[in-house]
């Protein structure tokens, strides 16, 4: 089976799927890792060097690619990742998505002191940008499969989707 986990920037994608991969002992993918491997640079570099446009095109070949040559998996996608390209349908279409909704505050919380979040790190208000950005993304992410709203029990609530898919 494969899983993706969808959410804004912070909401915990990459920290809970690596979580979940060890105790259903399933693969672990992050997108934005594979991409960085793959161009030999980071995110940040990609989104100042070759701009969005690029990043993106990129973002939805090497997941296809992941998708077409993985038969199981939970990966990490990118937080703007099931926004562009047609990538909700193809991950619905592929797999189960899971929207981590978690409030503006605890997002901004957690983003205080980050330097790695390209579309971020020029706004001073992150509250602000992450609500504007929340209101943009909103509609893809309620594409999804399942929706997770409750911070505290994320993980519990992955791992019940999951188990119950599988019986």
């Amino acid at each position: 089976m494969k899983y993706f986990l969808v959410g804004m920037p912070a909401s915990g994608k990459s920290s809970l799927a690596k979580m979940i991969s060890k105790e259903i002992n399933i693969q672990f993918i992050d997108l934005d890792k594979e991409i960085e491997a793959i161009e030999k640079k980071s995110i940040n570099e990609l989104f100042n060097l070759k701009g969005e446009g690029y990043f993106r095109k990129i973002e939805t070949e090497v997941l296809y690619s992941i998708i077409k040559s993985n038969n199981s998996f939970i990966l990490a996608t990118g937080g703007g990742t099931p926004c562009f390209n047609n990538n909700m349908k193809i991950i619905n279409d592929n797999g189960v998505s899971i929207f981590l909704d978690v409030k503006i505050s605890e997002l901004e919380n957690r983003l205080k002191n980050k330097k790695d979040r390209p579309l971020l790190n020029r706004y001073q208000d992150k509250g602000q940008i992450l609500k504007k950005m929340y209101d943009e993304r909103k509609l893809f992410y309620q594409e999804s499969n399942h929706t997770i709203s409750e911070i505290k029990d994320q993980k519990k609530e992955i791992l019940l989707i999951i188990r119950q898919l599988k019986s």
